[in-house]
């Protein structure tokens, strides 16, 4: 790839129907190739919601219609995706997914979320260990939500899993459901902001935040969206809006990379 990698960032409405949150998917991937970006990062549960009517929508051909029509538009625009979903697993086992798509439409790998709130340990099973997957022209890794608190666990994992002298660009994708809602939360908002910089200065990685614009469970609620976008050297360069609906786009700049090292 003769120039910097692009990406870009969906931050979407929330629907309480399959219909709904994969029309706002749809869409971030067509706005996103017509930027010329190589992929396209979702947030968590992009494709159903993450609401209280998630149950509902556990259905398996529902979803696998959904999820096929989701690969059919990447191998069309040419371009990859990183989109949340959950898996149906055995023994009615639902775990919450990032799931990678690349530019021909085949899914390469999914990632599961283990670091569990405990209401959401009601509903998910959690996952097992993660690694790095190639995902167009970049090592590409999934961390979820409030997976950003435990990076004592998860840096010497994603340390260990780095392919040796691989000088592709590092991608650590954060789809959450998070929100600067009152003062005890912004406290939490910064320590996710805080795990996710010692990542991205740790591992030389570039840290692409997708965040829900607004709650269901909450209407009314603010702070939500305003997802961050981390160098390798671990600052801040971008942000999107907060409480609204957005798509950015995102130049890897593989200098900043070498400056972290």
């Amino acid at each position: 790839m003769s120039r910097q990698p692009r990406w870009a960032i969906s931050q979407p409405r929330m629907h309480w129907t399959l219909a709904g949150n994969l029309a706002e998917v749809l869409a971030a991937l067509e706005g996103a190739a017509a930027t010329g970006a190589d992929g396209c990062v979702c947030t968590e549960l992009a494709l159903t919601g993450f609401h209280r009517r998630l149950p509902e929508l556990l259905d398996a051909a529902a979803l696998a219609d959904a999820r096929a029509q989701v690969r059919a538009a990447c191998a069309r625009l040419g371009i990859a995706a990183a989109i949340g979903m959950p898996t149906l697993g055995p023994g009615g086992a639902v775990l919450n997914s990032h799931v990678f798509i690349d530019a021909c439409g085949d899914e390469v790998v999914r990632v599961h979320k283990t670091g569990l709130t405990p209401s959401e340990a009601t509903f998910f099973t959690a996952g097992g260990s993660r690694g790095w997957t190639v995902l167009g022209e970049s090592l590409c890794t999934s961390v979820l939500c409030r997976e950003m608190l435990d990076v004592e666990a998860l840096l010497p994992v994603l340390r260990a899993a780095l392919p040796v002298d691989d000088a592709r660009p590092r991608l650590i994708f954060w789809p959450g459901y998070i929100a600067e809602s009152d003062a005890e939360q912004a406290v939490l908002c910064e320590a996710y902001r805080v795990g996710a910089a010692r990542l991205a200065l740790a591992l030389r990685a570039w840290v692409l935040q997708s965040n829900w614009a607004e709650s269901l469970n909450a209407p009314g609620r603010g702070g939500f969206g305003a997802g961050i976008v981390i160098a390798p050297d671990g600052e801040i360069v971008q942000m999107l809006p907060r409480d609204e609906a957005a798509l950015a786009i995102v130049e890897l700049d593989q200098a900043r990379r070498i400056s972290a090292a």
